[in-house]
């Protein structure tokens, strides 16, 4: 798991050592949360477009990785225990190369933490250093690999969607597809949905979700004097169900860009129940330091960020 992590753009650099909840403050919020999700959730994938001059440095345990990317050159650097792989790729020319501890071409160095595969002729020795460096790299990758899930910054679960969307596991950004997630866990994780329900009776509400007409699976959210599709219940409501399912699909990290949109007290206090219950680290996205005060938590720590 990712312990602590720097994000640099135009030159501006932030830091943060991450707590159970990190809350992101400042200037330049969204482009880093978007710069850490967008890497660490493609390693060993294609690194992803971002834009400008930029740069991640993340550690994990023993475990250090950089990225710097620019227009003409993306450097790429794997320590682990002290030893450094470092890969560069230079787009407009097409090259893609491992510049230290060996200088050599490679079929592909815009991955996030590539493996080294190369077509040049090298000896026998060289061979054994290569399998080498890429146990390295795969004891990198196993270290640096999360499960993130990404919301926001504007919450809009929809009330309807198609029931011939089956296991649908994952929540979309803005959680529209939270129907289908609830359906799924319903069927599947029967007690985590319970779980979930739970928490909302606990508020005054009501949660179901099955087919609420031919072909359309949905959420009816009850009260003691309304019944209502999901998409007229109260922002708070909406946006508590969206964020508190993720919390209970258990990703690594979570990052919620505009947390404090539609955030009462009485939600928060729901919300950290949940998160003292599960292993996953939030990173919040805040526009006042002051909601941070309501989550009544240890482990948690405020960045200041000026991007």
């Amino acid at each position: 798991m990712v312990e602590y992590l720097e994000v640099s753009i135009g030159g501006r650099k932030a830091s943060a050592r991450l707590a159970a909840v990190t809350f992101v403050t400042g200037r330049g919020k969204s482009s880093f949360l978007e710069v850490l999700y967008k890497v660490l959730s493609n390693v060993g994938k294609k690194i992803p477009r971002i834009g400008g001059e930029w740069e991640l440095y993340v550690q994990s345990n023993d475990v250090a990785y950089s990225i710097a990317a620019s227009k003409n050159r993306i450097r790429q650097t794997v320590s682990i225990r002290g030893e450094e792989v470092v890969f560069e790729h230079m787009p407009s020319r097409g090259v893609h190369r491992v510049v230290k501890p060996i200088n050599i071409a490679v079929s592909s160095a815009d991955v996030v933490v590539p493996e080294i595969k190369t077509e040049e002729h090298v000896s026998l020795v060289a061979e054994e250093g290569i399998e080498r460096l890429n146990s390295l790299l795969a004891e990198a990758r196993r270290a640096l690999s999360v499960n993130a899930l990404f919301l926001g910054p504007y919450i809009a679960p929809r009330s309807l969607v198609d029931a011939s969307t089956t296991h649908v596991a994952k929540l979309d950004s803005h959680g529209r597809n939270l129907a289908a997630v609830l359906a799924n866990l319903a069927l599947y994780k029967p007690s985590t949905y319970d779980s979930i329900r739970a928490a909302f009776r606990k508020l005054g509400f009501s949660i179901s979700v099955g087919l609420a007409k031919p072909g359309k699976l949905g959420v009816i959210v009850t009260t003691k004097k309304r019944k209502m599709p999901l998409a007229k219940a109260p922002c708070s409501i909406r946006s508590l169900l969206t964020i508190l399912t993720a919390l209970h699909l258990e990703p690594d990290i979570l990052l919620v860009d505009n947390l404090d949109y539609c955030l009462t007290p009485e939600t928060t206090g729901v919300l950290v129940s949940a998160i003292k219950q599960k292993p996953v680290k939030l990173i919040a996205e805040i526009h006042n330091s002051d909601i941070a005060k309501w989550f009544d938590t240890v482990d948690k720590s405020i960045i200041k960020v000026e991007l």
